[in-house]
């Protein structure tokens, strides 16, 4: 078996709903590339990211398009260019990074990329739809509704001219106040990177994360860091009719504690977008909606990040330096 280019990206050949043009050209470049630098290209996109990454299963890898697999420090000192291993570069299929250990590749002499606001748009969108389920207690009336019973509970939430914090203003949080536009909010926001140009377009203002979660009658979370936000401490300072919604990353938010302050009227409703893998805290007749990571899961968002990393590997193979590079 000669070196070879394997795709782990577990949607990267979905049949796309729409049928958009670009459909399948992200493969084709991969296949072109493939020929013209002499590599074999495999797809192997039904396998389970959650499932620990072997060393045999990099064996004569040069480039790898990832999914959340994780590439520990260890694997990668074994498969890099410095212990004479033949992976070069790993091309993140999406905008986190945090499944690669990226200082391990760099010291190993792998290149890692992502593909940083592929999927922006979709991801706002779910968030949006979210934010809209849970204030409209959407979960609970459907339970209620399928079950022959009449509305039970609080009315729903008003929207319109209410207080929204954004949390994180990269790529998706800053598309937020656009797709919110006609609702009209106050626009309160927390980053590590202050935008004063988009500020300034949408009447933003930009505070401490303590008064966001104080005055913001809806929070949505877009942070790219990899440590928790959202703990006892925060939640705290949010109104019984707070809407707090994460379609960024489970780990920004302490979720048995969301679920508590939800079950007990501390808060309003939660969203998230991850699988909801706590079998101890049922989520039966809670305004809580949880939906199994697909934020980025639309024909827009999949053609994406298919080009972007796609690009990511024909560049490297060409000898250009990768666009997004993270190490």
């Amino acid at each position: 078996m000669g070196e070879k280019i394997i795709v782990f990206a577990t949607s990267f050949l979905d049949e796309l709903t729409t049928h958009p043009a670009d459909e399948g050209r992200a493969a084709d470049m991969l296949k072109e590339a493939a020929q013209r630098h002499g590599l074999e290209l495999e797809f192997r996109c039904h396998r389970n990211p959650s499932e620990p990454l072997r060393e045999e299963e990099l064996e004569d890898a040069v480039a790898v398009i990832a999914d959340l697999e994780r590439y520990d420090a260890e694997l990668l000192r074994r498969v890099g260019p410095a212990a004479g291993g033949s992976l070069r570069i790993i091309s993140r299929y999406g905008t986190g990074y945090t499944s690669v250990d990226t200082r391990a590749a760099a010291a190993s002499g792998i290149t890692v990329c992502n593909t940083p606001g592929a999927n922006a748009h979709p991801t706002a969108e779910w968030a949006v739809a979210t934010l809209l389920d849970i204030a409209g207690r959407r979960i609970p009336h459907h339970e209620r509704a399928k079950a022959g019973l009449r509305k039970s509970g609080p009315s729903r939430l008003d929207v319109t001219g209410k207080t929204l914090g954004i949390v994180g203003t990269g790529h998706i949080g800053k598309k937020i106040p656009a797709l919110m536009a006609g609702f009209e909010m106050k626009i309160l926001a927390h980053s590590r990177t202050v935008r004063d140009d988009w500020a300034r377009r949408h009447h933003a203002q930009y505070v401490d994360l303590a008064r966001l979660c104080r005055e913001a009658d809806f929070i949505t979370l877009h942070a790219s860091c990899g440590e928790e936000l959202i703990g006892e401490a925060e939640l705290a300072l949010m109104k019984p009719t707070t809407v707090l919604v994460n379609c960024a990353r489970g780990l920004l938010v302490d979720n048995r504690a969301a679920y508590r302050a939800v079950k007990e009227g501390r808060l309003w409703g939660y969203g998230i977008d991850e699988v909801w893998d706590y079998p101890d805290l049922p989520l039966e007749g809670l305004n809580i909606a949880a939906s199994p990571h697909v934020g980025s899961d639309s024909d827009q968002g999949k053609i994406g990040m298919q080009l972007m990393s796609a690009q990511a590997v024909v560049d490297f193979l060409d000898g250009r330096r990768p666009e997004h590079v993270v190490n």
